[in-house]
């Protein structure tokens, strides 16, 4: 149909008369193939969106249950270091290796702890595994990263050290304390 400008158009009224939204039929035509093109727009954007909170989400977990681990290792380490006899260094770094339990992570299973006190050295580790959903990152790293920290202290006596240091000064010619 052939519109003359001023004549009368589909519903009966001019195309300068407005329809009940007060669009004209032309400004009607120009949007009449973009209903609804945000909307598909919008549910494309927010599934990336979730996807990508989700994967922020379950690396703060892993790097939380990370920290965690590294920082009993080392509180158990330093816990064995700072005592006089085997003994008590042993009984020290055993309390506090005993005071980490797997409800402190967040999301890691199987806890594992190995702690050793030697004469020199105190060492302890931590081993857990985290979870991983998804079919791609199941055929990636086999469904769990692992989370594995240790830390190790030397004992050092410092009774050792003195008398060695006062030796050289008294072989050096400065003989007096």
């Amino acid at each position: 149909m052939n519109r003359v400008k001023g004549g009368i158009g589909k519903a009966g009224r001019s195309d300068t008369e407005r329809s009940f939204d007060g669009r004209s039929d032309a400004d009607r035509l120009k949007t009449a193939g973009l209903k609804g093109s945000y909307t598909v727009e919008a549910s494309i954007l927010f599934c990336m969106i979730i996807f990508m909170l989700g994967a922020i989400l379950l690396a703060a977990f892993y790097l939380h249950d990370r920290g965690v681990l590294q920082s009993s290792a080392c509180e158990a380490a330093a816990a064995g270091e700072n005592g006089y006899g085997q003994g008590e260094r042993t009984g020290a770094a055993v309390k506090v290796k005993q005071q980490m339990s797997a409800g402190r992570l967040l999301g890691s299973r199987g806890l594992s702890g190995n702690l050793s006190v030697g004469d020199d050295t105190v060492t302890c580790s931590w081993r857990a595994s985290f979870p991983v959903p998804g079919f791609a990152a199941r055929y990636l790293s086999g469904g769990m990263l692992s989370a594995d920290t240790s830390w190790s202290v030397r004992h050092i006596r410092p009774g050792r050290e003195i008398r060695l240091i006062r030796g050289i000064g008294k072989l050096l010619g400065g003989g007096e304390d």
